[in-house]
């Protein structure tokens, strides 16, 4: 039982790293992409960008449930190691 938290947190950051390499691999793939004003996008507008050029790929929900799965698992690890 001593060991479920540090795996917890294990898994966790396994899982976050991936979450934020996909999320990084989406941003670059609509990258060349610019807003109809002609302006460069960044942040989440790259995001909904390629949301708009491949409605069907599952790649940002993925990448957001990673994180999200990531940071719970990290929250109950951490939880789990200081209650020890």
């Amino acid at each position: 039982m001593a060991s479920t938290g540090t795996a917890f947190i294990i898994t966790a950051i396994i899982l976050l790293v991936l979450g934020f390499v996909l999320r990084t691999v989406v941003m670059m793939r609509s990258s060349d992409a610019t807003s109809a004003e002609g302006r460069v996008l960044h942040g989440r507008e790259l995001v909904l960008q390629y949301r708009h050029r491949f409605p069907k790929s599952p790649m940002p929900l993925l990448a957001q449930g990673l994180i999200l799965s990531g940071a719970l698992l990290l929250i109950a690890g951490i939880g789990m190691e200081i209650s020890r």
